[in-house]
């Protein structure tokens, strides 16, 4: 019972796409998808306006932060948690050279990125961890590293274990993917990638789609865990829809996690 389920999930603006893949037609997919999946801390991305409305009316167990279009919010990356978690405090960065002006839109990103951080306390262990969820700019490169630094030094003032979530933008290996795994000497606490700690890893090596099929090559989208956290599974879930295609153009990822010292 220690261990909890975080999933990080990019479900896509509604207002991009129509016929087959418009939202209304495959929000049921990805709310039957979540509920299989049953995450105890839930990191969106994507989840805008009425969207979010949808979103907080089907998944109505979770107490959500950072909720879209909400002055001040998450600007649509918001946290939901289950009972199993009191909320300590919760807060908005933008990723940004100026990260406490909401809106502010960073180095050479197209638009406001920010990164949602809750702290809970977990009533089973009752160990406090803080949760970060993020969305990195997708077409600039100086801004997705910047974002990375940001976040590892977020993680570094932090007196507690955290997992990092989000769609990052960027695969193994990359520039801001180094900058958040790396052994450098810049930052006093280790960040790893979930999947490489993984017991059990499950799912393709792609978190992106075109709805139709897996993107290859394209692991966007991922699970970081500070040293004090053990990753007992770790899923890339390709559950499809009744027609064969995807409830979203990116795919959930599911970490099961425990306290290593619980």
């Amino acid at each position: 019972m220690s261990a909890f389920v975080a999933v990080s999930y990019n479900i896509r603006h509604a207002v991009l796409d129509e016929g087959k893949d418009a939202w209304p037609r495959r929000r049921d997919a990805v709310f039957d998808l979540l509920e299989a999946l049953g995450p105890d801390v839930l990191g969106l991305q994507e989840s805008t306006g009425d969207q979010h409305a949808d979103v907080e009316q089907r998944l109505s167990d979770y107490e959500w932060a950072g909720v879209a279009d909400d002055p001040g919010s998450g600007e649509h990356n918001p946290v939901g948690v289950t009972g199993r978690f009191s909320r300590q405090g919760a807060e908005t960065a933008w990723l940004s050279e100026t990260p406490s002006v909401a809106g502010s839109v960073g180095w050479d990103a197209s638009y406001a990125r920010v990164v949602t951080q809750l702290r809970l306390q977990d009533t089973v262990t009752g160990r406090e961890f803080a949760v970060l969820n993020t969305h990195f700019d997708h077409q600039g490169p100086t801004a997705r590293a910047e974002s990375a630094r940001l976040l590892r030094e977020r993680v570094d003032s932090l007196g507690c274990e955290a997992v990092v979530l989000g769609d990052f933008n960027a695969r193994p290996g990359s520039q801001p993917y180094t900058i958040l795994t790396g052994g450098s000497g810049d930052y006093d606490r280790p960040l790893a990638d979930a999947r490489a700690r993984a017991g059990t890893v499950e799912g393709p090596e792609t978190t992106v789609t075109d709805f139709a099929s897996p993107d290859p090559g394209r692991e966007l989208d991922h699970v970081f865990v500070t040293d004090g956290l053990s990753v007992d599974r770790y899923q890339v879930c390709d559950r499809v829809r009744e027609d064969g295609r995807y409830p979203s153009d990116h795919l959930p990822v599911v970490a099961a996690l425990r306290f290593e010292d619980g």
